[in-house]
């Protein structure tokens, strides 16, 4: 050690002498540090070391220096509503006031959690252990960071690094980092994302000393050697492990100087192949069932591919073009109005902005169509001023499918146009998709006329504390059917399920009149007496479905359809069972169950919740029948437009074999719909698929062959159609 080193760099030599061993000092620029680390002047090399950062060219990816004026007047002008969150968060930061309600935090608050003295990094309130999780995420100091550049205000970077300071020097990594609140390897994940973007925007800060310079920088080594070694198979297949690959390249790109840092990308780009070919089915859906988590995956795979696109790095051809599907999936099965549905643990997020990242990475004027016409706040900092250039010049194309099935991932799309006025119907029947799933086989969402009609509830919670989580995942809580009261798929705590249900007798069919959906489960094959339910969903378009459920068995059950409204007026006539939500001002949603002896329709309260921590009063109908044999309910599910009161008419027809005999309602059935202004329409369904000459059917004079036919009575020519 050299004699002129003073107590000062007495007291950071280890963590200084430490840094050099793990820095590449022959990277270009370091060669002051190098020089002085040879001579073992320490404060000399780390004073050098503070001026290359705050002077070295921006790695690739992250905000460019040009762009620290050109991109805070993009957001007032265009973006006002997300910049106005930001600086409300960063000034709430200041005075240690915590609330997480960002639009892609994971898990949202509502109750702002506020920190008189020291932060206590292991706060658990109301006994959610996902508050600080997301507290350890630290999502906010990139709201920190921005908001420096957006006033100049030095306060907040002198906040972001004293926070930054108080959490490495009181959070050391742990011995078990799994049972540690602040250290689970996915919070590793994020920060490493989010300390990079966060302190690109304070390098030339005076609050970010030299020797918070070295801690900033150690403790980042030793995330991403924590994320390099803690992986394993189940990181392939969860989340967690594209969130912490995500996070662990981050680090690499930002940091290329470390002796890691290749190293550490080749690791990231590798897992993000592997977790690619895994977790994103040929359709383009992410195979955990959520659209939260799906875009949670889509958003971490789009910053890495920007990572490597800026960085001069070649992704593989697999990993693009499997990213590119998944945001083509995302796009497709969106509602009208850009939101994703809430199936599985998902809120109720727009994806517009995810839309717009995946426009710019690959181009696509499909995806510029999702997007809309501003690429929102976050990308404007993410790809700056060429990529707000690159968005102008982009335009937008509509996608090229209307309805759309997703075979692998068990979701069907029916759609009548891609304007926000349009109807819009998601059936699922896919597999449970892990602990993000909930119990929703043959679930539907209805949307119409720029408003929810029919909504899948939710999760509000992940605390086993909190009974409605349990009951948010059960099938009663989704647009679905239950036999006996049974759960089809069984809860029996946050993650964990009993017996699962897996779809079966799934069929998809598509023509420019009409699209056809059916599916099953086997959840009710378990009991005494089997039950095989079955779901039949027929879009008229582009007016209104025809549903059917029907419930084969031996001795008598009793089943229920659960149909759950958004909050608002809901009506129900005890004579007919017809139900009507009575929004003033906007879109309404009729049912009209066909008539059927001993069929009884209730309305019942329920909750919703539309983002975590949020939950709303809503209600549900439930139609309810006893039977045996082959039992079903029928309804017309006709949306209204705003300011619309003609009702349609669903009539049961007589159906009778070409021979002259009736048929039974165990054996088809056929209903008339009379749509106001629209020629009348009759259906016809088969409870059997027709195997004999017996199997021709007469409906209205009309002699017919199939198992679902759609008849036209007054259409010159060929009045009837064989859907299936």
């Amino acid at each position: 050690m050299s004699g002129d080193s003073g107590a000062l760099e007495a007291d950071h030599l280890p963590s200084m002498e430490t840094l050099l061993t793990l820095l590449n000092l022959d990277y270009p620029g370091l060669e002051k540090v190098k020089e002085a680390a040879r001579y073992e002047r320490y404060s000399e090399a780390l004073a050098e070391l503070q001026a290359y950062f705050i002077n070295r060219p921006v790695p690739g990816g992250f905000p460019a220096h040009a762009d620290r004026t050109v991109i805070p007047a993009y957001v007032r002008e265009h973006c006002p509503e997300e910049l106005g969150l930001v600086l409300r968060t960063a000034d709430e930061v200041l005075k240690q006031t915590f609330l997480f309600r960002f639009p892609w935090d994971m898990e949202r608050t509502r109750i702002p959690v506020v920190f008189t003295e020291k932060i206590d990094w292991n706060h658990v309130p109301s006994g959610d252990v996902e508050w600080p999780y997301m507290l350890n995420r630290h999502r906010y100091w990139i709201a920190l960071g921005q908001a420096s550049v957006l006033t100049g205000g030095e306060c907040y970077a002198e906040r972001l690094c004293r926070q930054m300071e108080d959490w490495i020097d009181r959070n050391p990594l742990p011995g078990d980092p799994a049972g540690s609140l602040n250290w689970r390897s996915i919070e590793a994940g994020l920060r490493g994302t989010n300390w990079t973007k966060a302190v690109s925007y304070i390098l030339d800060s005076p609050f970010l000393t030299g020797e918070l310079l070295c801690k900033f920088l150690l403790s980042l080594h030793i995330h991403a050697a924590y994320l390099a070694a803690s992986y394993n198979g189940w990181k392939n297949i969860s989340n967690w492990g594209v969130l912490e690959s995500c996070g662990l390249l981050h680090i690499a790109r930002f940091l290329p100087e470390f002796r890691l840092a290749e190293e550490w990308t080749v690791l990231a780009l590798a897992r993000m192949k592997s977790t690619a070919s895994l977790q994103i089915l040929p359709d383009g859906m992410h195979w955990e069932q959520s659209p939260t988590y799906h875009h949670e995956v889509l958003h971490c795979y789009l910053e890495m591919l920007h990572l490597c696109h800026s960085g001069g790095l070649r992704a593989d051809e697999a990993v693009t073009d499997a990213v590119h599907r998944m945001a083509r999936a995302s796009l497709d099965a969106s509602r009208p109005d850009r939101r994703q549905t809430m199936t599985g643990d998902s809120d109720s997020s727009d994806i517009s902005t995810v839309m717009a990242a995946a426009a710019l990475i690959f181009n696509d004027p499909v995806l510029r169509f999702g997007g809309g016409d501003c690429p929102g706040y976050d990308n404007a900092w993410l790809f700056g001023a060429a990529g707000l250039r690159q968005y102008e010049r982009l335009g937008p194309e509509l996608p090229p499918l209307l309805s759309r099935p997703f075979p692998y991932s068990g979701n069907y799309c029916m759609r009548s146009g891609w304007d926000e006025q349009a109807l819009f119907l998601l059936l699922r029947c896919a597999p449970l998709g892990g602990g993000h799933g909930h119990a929703d086989s043959l679930h539907i969402d209805l949307f119409a006329y720029g408003k929810e009609l029919l909504t899948d509830l939710g999760r509000y919670s992940y605390s086993n504390e909190e009974p409605l989580r349990a009951e948010l995942k059960r099938p009663s809580s989704h647009n679905t059917t239950v036999v006996d009261e049974t759960d089809f798929t069984e809860i029996l705590d946050t993650w964990q399920f009993g017996n699962i249900a897996f779809p079966t007798g799934v069929r998809w069919i598509s023509q420019p009149g009409f699209d056809y959906a059916e599916a099953s489960h086997d959840g009710y094959r378990r009991l005494d007496d089997p039950v095989y339910p079955r779901r039949r969903i027929l879009f008229l378009k582009p007016h209104c479905w025809l549903l059917m459920d029907s419930f084969d068995c031996s001795a008598e059950h009793r089943f229920r359809q659960y149909f759950h409204f958004p909050p608002g007026q809901v009506s129900l006539s005890r004579d007919t069972g017809v139900c009507l939500t009575r929004n003033a001002g906007s879109a309404n949603l009729c049912v009209i169950p066909a008539a059927k002896p001993g069929l009884a329709a209730t309305i019942e309260e329920c909750s919703v919740s539309y983002e975590y921590n949020q939950i709303e009063a809503a209600s549900c109908a439930v139609y309810e029948i006893a039977g045996s044999g082959t039992v079903s309910i029928t309804q017309l599910l006709y949306p209204l437009p705003p300011g619309s009161a003609k009702l349609p008419v669903l009539e049961n027809v007589p159906v009778y074999r070409y021979t002259g005999e009736l048929v039974t309602a165990a054996q088809a059935e056929a209903f008339r719909i009379l749509l106001p202004g629209q020629p009348e329409i009759i259906v016809l369904i088969c409870h059997r698929l027709p195997s004999l000459h017996a199997d021709s059917m007469v409906v209205e004079g009309i002699q017919v062959f199939g198992e679902v036919v759609v008849i036209e009575p007054g259409k010159p020519g060929s009045q009837a159609g064989v859907i299936k």
